[in-house]
């Protein structure tokens, strides 16, 4: 059987750092020998359409995981970060259902900061992931995998090491990234909002270009 090329300008597509396959094939069948309709998972740059669809995951997300900590009374005003470099969308069946963005690393960054102490080096060698969440309803099916692949080619390509954090509450997104290939380095404190704070684990991808 043929399979259909779902293939778009943008999308990342399989091999790490190179192209993310659909993660789902075509073509399965029930047992019975009946089709099964499988959903269609990519992940591409993100657009400027995605936006309403992602401010509603985000509230469901915030509901379901208190993340982000610092709340989500503009969503919109939280998807469009100042110092974004790039942003990709996950998607299902043409419905977008979670994002990450790759942002321009700033001194006062906690993972930035966090980095450049324990490495040494300038803040402009770095770009911090940032912004990752993925619909409750979709996950366990490696979107969010496909999405930090896509932005782990990106900052290859533009030369930059790739840092973030994560709050320690979120016992979940530790759990994931303690599996994704990042190395752990420190613990710091999430300052926000009115005097709060939030520990908050800082992680590192790899250097591919320095790796072995």
């Amino acid at each position: 059987m043929a399979h259909r090329d779902q293939r778009r300008p943008g999308t990342v597509r399989g091999d790490p750092f190179r192209d993310a396959r659909r993660l789902l094939r075509p073509g399965l069948r029930h047992a019975g020998g009946g089709p099964v309709t499988e959903p269609v998972r990519t992940v591409r740059e993100r657009q400027d359409g995605d936006l309403p669809a992602l401010a509603r995951v985000l509230k469901r997300v915030h509901a379901h995981d208190g993340y982000p900590v610092e709340g989500i009374a503009d969503p919109w005003a939280w998807l469009a970060h100042p110092h974004e470099i790039r942003s990709w969308t996950a998607v299902v069946d043409d419905v977008p259902v979670g994002q990450v963005t790759l942002t321009e690393a700033q001194p006062d960054d906690d993972a930035a900061r966090a980095w450049m102490e324990h490495a040494g080096g300038h803040v402009t060698d770095l770009a911090v992931m940032a912004r990752l969440f993925l619909d409750p309803g979709h996950r366990g099916a490696g979107l969010a995998g496909f999405l930090i692949l896509a932005l782990r080619h990106h900052a290859q390509l533009i030369g930059r090491t790739v840092v973030f954090d994560v709050m320690a509450k979120d016992t979940a997104a530790v759990q994931f990234y303690d599996h994704s290939g990042a190395a752990r380095i420190t613990e710091v404190t999430h300052r926000f909002g009115d005097g709060l704070t939030e520990p908050a684990l800082v992680y590192v991808f790899p250097d591919p270009r320095v790796a072995g």
